[in-house]
């Protein structure tokens, strides 16, 4: 079965539209910095602009890779100082030259205007004392399991591929939260070991953006027990592909979804699982950044 992120969207859509329709004033905007050329970027970017049209909000994009951190700063001292922006986005990673400037223009930002909680201070006490709150990416595969009613999985075994601060962390911090165990690499993990805590998982997090990091030909390699015993453990798995990238074809995620059809019961596809409910799910959090 795939899990679809369509119909987590659409509930996340209501909420947050019934949100802010009494909260902010109709004419208020969100700001978007967009300081690379980095084509993944601009696809998200593009999709955070059309998802604020969903929920009434104008998207105002910064464009400029070639910027200078003064007229970043410049343009976000504006942003921080008018009440018609409400919050202000920077989309990671920045082009070359504002790479070494990415802590002070993270800084920068106000921090009752973050929507994704880059505000260092805010980041690091709502990791520890704020769990209600979950940053966009981990939350979307959170969404995505409660709506199709996988929350209470107590005891079960969750390999996350990815130890990133951003994605890695959060993940891990919340399947504890749920009393659930955790197995954790990531993309420089030795493939063995990725293999061993694939077969010993009963839900795989992948969050790598290495195509097919996941495929069944390497897997069944690692597998000695018989071939009845792989299909068993195959079918009780939930695979969730949090990982992605594009080509001039298609876009891919971390799992090879062809190889695992109709060998285990729940799988999120790419495109069409975790990311567009990745992009809900930073404008739900407009609530926990308004507190």
């Amino acid at each position: 079965m795939q899990l679809l992120g369509k119909p987590v969207v659409s509930k996340l859509t209501k909420e947050t539209r019934s949100y802010l329709s009494s909260s902010i004033a109709s004419w208020s905007y969100v700001v978007i910095f967009l300081l690379s050329d980095d084509p993944a970027s601009e696809v998200y970017v593009s999709l955070k602009a059309k998802y604020a049209q969903k929920v009434w909000i104008y998207a105002d994009i910064k464009f400029g890779k070639d910027r200078s951190l003064e007229e970043v700063l410049e343009e976000m001292m504006l942003a921080n100082t008018d009440n018609l922006c409400v919050w202000i986005m920077v989309q990671l990673p920045l082009s070359e030259h504002l790479q070494k400037h990415k802590e002070t223009i993270l800084e920068s930002i106000v921090p009752e205007k973050d929507i994704d909680w880059l505000w260092s201070r805010r980041f690091w006490m709502s990791w520890f004392w704020y769990s209600s709150f979950l940053w966009a990416t981990p939350r979307a595969a959170f969404e995505i399991l409660d709506y199709y009613d996988f929350w209470n999985l107590e005891w079960k075994v969750v390999h996350i591929i990815n130890q990133s601060n951003l994605i890695g962390k959060w993940l891990a911090t919340e399947v504890m939260n749920r009393w659930w165990t955790v197995i954790s690499s990531n993309h420089l993990t030795p493939v063995s070991l990725i293999h061993d805590g694939f077969w010993a998982c009963d839900i795989l997090m992948t969050a790598t953006w290495v195509k097919n990091l996941i495929n069944l030909d390497s897997l069944s390699s690692s597998f000695t027990w018989s071939d009845d015993e792989m299909k068993e453990s195959l079918w009780n798995k939930l695979l969730l592909d949090i990982g992605w990238w594009s080509d001039e074809a298609w876009v891919h995620g971390d799992i090879d979804e062809d190889s695992f059809w109709d060998l285990v019961q729940w799988i999120t596809p790419v495109p069409g699982g975790v990311w567009p409910v990745t992009v809900a799910c930073l404008f739900a959090n407009i609530k926990e950044v308004r507190k």
